[in-house]
This record gives C-alpha cells, structure tokens and sequence, in this order.
C-alpha cells in the first residue's frame, strides 16, 4: 500500500524536478521524523516533530522551527533541513493547524486549514507551543532560538518579542517590507505579471472569503497579512537575529533584506547580521549548492556565545 501510495505521489510530481521527488520519497525512509501531536488550550490541535542534533541527551540548546505559506507537511525536509547546525541541540518544528503528517499542500489545504491560517492564530499558535515545550525542561535551555522561514518570518520576530526566553532569532527569505511592496517590487523587476492593485480591488469585495482566491492565496489571507508591517517586530528586539536571504529570490525581493539591514543601521542597532547568497532563490539555493548549511553554520557560531552580531552582507 505505500508503494502503490508513493507512486502515484511521485508520477504527479514529475514536472516539478528531482528536489520535490526526493522530498516525497523521504517520507518513507527512518530519517523522517515521527509525528507528534500537540494540544492547544481551545482544544485545535496540531502535528509536530522533535528530534536531536548531537549525542547530548540533555542539550542546552532548544531550536524552534516554524512557516512557509500552504500546508506542506514539515516532515518532507527534516532534519536534513538543519544541515549546518552543528552543536548539541534538542529540535522542534510546527507544522499548521490542519496540516496533517504527510500533507504535501499539492492537492489543497482543505476549508478548516484556510479559517484558521491567519496571522494571529500563527503568532498564539508558535507561543503557546514554544512556551508548553519549555515548561518540559528540567532546567531551561541557555539558548532558545526561533527560526522563522518565509511567511513564518514576520511570525517568529512577533513571537521572540513576546516570549521572554528567546534568545537567538533566524529567519530565512523573510524581510522587512510590507507584502503589498514586495510584490509591487517583483512586478517592477519583471518577476512576476500580477497587477497587485487589481488584484487588491477583486480582494476588497469579499475581504473574508476562504472560498475565492488570488494569485495563490485565498482572499481572506491577502486581507489579513498584505499591509502587515513586520519592521517594528524586528527592531524592537534586542536578541542576535541572522536573515539569510538570496539575493534571486523570486518569492520575497532582496532589497526587502536591504531595507531591514538599513532600518537597523539608522537606528543605531547592532543585532543583526543579514547573509545574502549570490545565485541564490528563496530557499537559498542555487547552481547546484544549498546555503543553507552555511546559513545554519553562521547561526552555530552565534549561538556559541554571539551577544551583539555585526552586520555582514556578503557570502563567506
């Protein structure tokens, strides 16, 4: 039966490359994660994974992991996903309400899924969980990082500034623009055709629909995060963040890393270090290379004993 259930997976992905087959066929293999299930205080529930890096049973080190828009299962690229993260550290990852543990988002995320992905319910989600797997410890980790990728950026740095026990922030391919003027700069780049205020105004008739959709998206998720300013949640911060970004993102545009880097320098602020990848996409990848183990490496060494990290733009 998981045969016959992984070959029909595989046949419908062809066209999607070797990278999303490898993914699917990663599922079946030991390294996948096992699933676990987390209860939230209103009852709604969710999957999550948690494993260790290093021989350390009882590592100072806790990493959460959460984001990227869909309901792609997290189980698809963990833990090779933490490849470069090289000291002792005990892991969580978080996928969505609804997202089951072999979810792969490619035949829709279902009408449950799309009523609760909203902004707040990620925010209240991300804290609770973080907050309930700290209260497991024994004695609380020294270093307690929060990875925010892609639509989970915004969502970690909000998160770090209400969760006192953070102390490292991550975030890849996530910056400090506003979606409306990320988008509107990836028109002007010639990287995407979509005309944002159009599609706004179609937006702007049903405002809370889960039925219709945009671009992708359904329109009560344009309505909810489009004017979502996530620079105030950065700045505010005083804990070492690293943004790894690549600088052909076609997702999220590079100078949306910039911005935040130049927002920071103006405010006096020596906390982050922003990593732009040359060749690079919005997973950081590119020619053949994943950076994000060099990304992963840059957070090594700042979880190593990093207080205040100076600003760095350039691939090492």
């Amino acid at each position: 039966m998981k045969n016959s259930i992984l070959t029909i997976l595989l046949l419908s992905t062809l066209s999607a490359g070797c990278t999303n087959l490898q993914r699917l066929a990663h599922v079946y293999v030991g390294d996948a994660p096992v699933a676990n299930q987390f209860r939230y205080s209103d009852g709604g529930s969710a999957v999550f994974y948690s494993f260790t890096i290093g021989d350390n049973p009882r590592p100072d080190t806790a990493v959460f992991f959460y984001g990227g828009s869909g309901c792609p299962s997290w189980k698809y690229v963990m833990p090779g996903y933490t490849a470069g993260l090289d000291l002792p550290a005990q892991v969580y990852v978080l996928n969505k309400r609804f997202v089951g543990d072999r979810n792969t988002g490619m035949f829709g995320c279902g009408e449950e899924f799309h009523l609760t992905n909203n902004p707040e319910q990620w925010v209240s989600d991300y804290a609770e969980f973080i907050r309930a797997q700290l209260g497991f410890f024994k004695e609380r980790p020294k270093r307690i990082l929060l990875v925010g990728v892609s639509e989970g950026g915004e969502v970690a740095a909000r998160v770090a500034g209400i969760v006192p026990e953070v102390t490292h922030l991550g975030i890849i391919g996530s910056g400090g623009y506003p979606l409306r003027r990320s988008l509107a700069t990836l028109k002007d780049k010639g990287v995407i055709r979509a005309d944002v205020e159009t599609g706004w105004r179609d937006i702007e008739t049903d405002p809370h629909s889960v039925d219709k959709s945009w671009y992708g998206n359904r329109y009560r998720w344009w309505s909810d995060i489009m004017d979502i300013d996530p620079l105030p949640f950065y700045l505010k911060l005083n804990i070492p963040i690293i943004i790894g970004f690549g600088e052909r993102d076609e997702s999220i545009p590079v100078e949306s890393a910039r911005y935040i880097e130049k927002k920071f320098r103006e405010a006096n602020k020596i906390n982050l270090t922003l990593k732009v990848y040359q060749e690079a996409d919005h997973r950081l990848q590119g020619n053949g290379v994943d950076h994000r183990r060099d990304f992963f490496g840059e957070v090594s060494r700042q979880l190593r004993g990093s207080v205040g990290a100076a600003v760095d733009t350039k691939q090492k």
